[in-house]
């Protein structure tokens, strides 16, 4: 009998151990595809929140994007013997990109040596896994055929647009900091020359800058002038494999925001766990739509207000985080990688190639009734996590940027949410602003980033227990689903599952 049981013990300890039985929620998952999709949403929120201090970090970071897209686009298969009309804009990128690196390296002027930006550096990591991954299993690629060209050309140009994009918002953060220049040295009463060229703020020494990045970004878009609508057409999209991916995925993104709260953590971090919150907010609205509309989940007058005024609540909070996080502060590793997975897990389920999707063909997809109660969980789950985000505002030793604290501060007083001064007040010194130095929040900031923080505490309460409410009179999902756990299949004598460039995984 003993060694019955000694046997039993041995079995489990062996599945316990099996590197296929044990979920990884360490490494990306992603398909390249996704990767580029998500390279496009980090570059757009990268142009919604720039500004001119930023200027110097997002001019550092671009040659090192370019290469890496460079790598990237020479990987993928495929390519013609000789010269390929295809690479001459990436290839004419890359050199201009080399000119501004070669620049940046002999310069002791502005910007001089400094810090990177994240938003770019994480781009150019996930061209450098994309890359890793197209290596690894591009030889299994059946280029020649239709759906694989049109899926390969389709890579092509979502590295361009992402590329084009990222152009654009350096050349909108070198103007800005132009602008804020010009108005620093008309408030100090000094008199400075206007551009001739560009705009009125493309002054020295942006201007030089302005130029090169203005070739870059139309290098870019003379690839994508009459070729993106088309060419995204014949992207393949990933099947859903894996129907609990959205719940591992949401698992994983409880665990590591918990986990980095419980630290001394960066502004910046806490504006990637508000925003991606407001993420998950609204992509609950449209897999309940879908839900309701697959007979998985009963209608409701009250849960859908209710996420919609919790997403706001998150966004609101974002915007006003997003004041705080200096330039060049980094992101935690794990935390952005599980935001990135959350993503690209809510994508699969809700998008049709570069659209959203409809309800109807949302409600036909395999991995919508676990998604359902998944995403509810994490609604449910929303409330204690905005209480302790709440906590982090509540540090009398936050500081910020000097120029957006100033700007949030008079917006705050004209607009009514703070306690107006009596007479008037200069928040934060002029000389501060110029020298580009981290400053203590002005009480202004401070009184409304925490009526924020509790507006969203409320809204988030109510969501959740909408959420709860609903998760009980739903029929209870599969122990799959509950638990979050995500079993993943090995590929018959060790292939990797994959058609294309962009169903490619790890």
């Amino acid at each position: 009998m003993a060694t019955d049981l000694r046997l039993a013990y041995a079995e489990i300890d062996e599945e316990l151990f099996d590197v296929d039985q044990i979920p990884m929620t360490s490494r990306d998952v992603r398909s390249v595809g996704e990767m580029l999709v998500d390279v496009d949403y980090l570059a757009r929120q990268l142009l919604m929140d720039i500004d001119g201090d930023a200027a110097g970090t997002l001019l550092r970071s671009w040659p090192t994007m370019v290469a890496a897209a460079e790598d990237l686009w020479a990987s993928l298969p495929g390519r013609r013997p000789g010269v390929d009309e295809r690479d001459r804009p990436i290839t004419s990128l890359s050199a201009q990109a080399a000119t501004i690196q070669n620049s940046l390296s002999g310069r002791t002027a502005w910007p001089g040596q400094g810090p990177t930006s994240p938003g770019i550096d994480q781009m150019t990591q996930t061209f450098i896994n994309a890359a890793a991954l197209v290596r690894r299993y591009g030889a299994e690629i059946p280029h020649e055929q239709p759906d694989p060209h049109r899926d390969l050309e389709a890579a092509r140009t979502r590295i361009m647009h992402g590329l084009y994009l990222t152009a654009h918002a350096v050349n909108v953060a070198l103007h800005e900091h132009g602008r804020d220049r010009v108005n620093d040295a008309r408030s100090a009463g000094r008199r400075i020359h206007l551009a001739q060229h560009h705009s009125p703020y493309a002054i020295a020494p942006t201007g030089v800058w302005v130029d090169r990045m203005s070739a870059c970004e139309n290098t870019a878009r003379s690839y994508l002038t009459d070729r993106f609508t088309q060419a995204l057409a014949g992207e393949a999209m990933r099947p859903v494999d894996d129907p609990s991916r959205l719940a591992q995925a949401l698992a994983n993104w409880d665990i590591q925001t918990h986990r980095a709260l419980a630290r001394d953590l960066e502004p910046s971090n806490i504006l990637l766990i508000t925003r991606s919150q407001g993420l998950i907010a609204g992509a609950s609205i449209v897999l309940v739509d879908a839900a309701a509309t697959a007979g998985v989940l009963e209608r409701s007058d009250r849960l859908v207000p209710a996420l919609a005024e919790a997403g706001r609540s998150w966004s609101n909070l974002a915007s006003r985080w997003g004041d705080l996080a200096l330039p060049g502060a980094r992101l935690e590793e794990p935390l952005a990688r599980a935001a990135a997975e959350v993503r690209a897990a809510y994508r699969q389920i809700t998008h049709d190639k570069t659209t959203l999707a409809s309800p109807d063909a949302i409600a036909g997809r395999p991995g919508l009734p676990q998604a359902v109660p998944a995403t509810l969980r994490a609604i449910e789950a929303g409330s204690e996590l905005a209480t302790v985000v709440a906590e982090k505002a509540d540090n009398p030793n936050l500081t910020g940027p000097a120029r957006a604290l100033s700007r949030r501060a008079h917006n705050d007083v004209e607009a009514g949410l703070a306690t107006p001064p009596h007479g008037d007040v200069v928040w934060v010194s002029p000389s501060d602003i110029l020298a580009k130095r981290s400053v203590p929040l002005p009480p202004p900031v401070a009184e409304t980033l925490r009526a924020a923080s509790n507006a969203t505490i409320d809204s988030t309460s109510s969501a959740s227990a909408v959420a709860t409410l609903h998760q009980r009179n739903d029929r209870p999902a599969s122990s799959d689903a509950v638990l979050g756990s995500r079993r993943r299949a090995v590929p018959e004598a060790g292939r990797p599952p994959i058609t294309s460039a962009h169903t490619a995984r790890r």
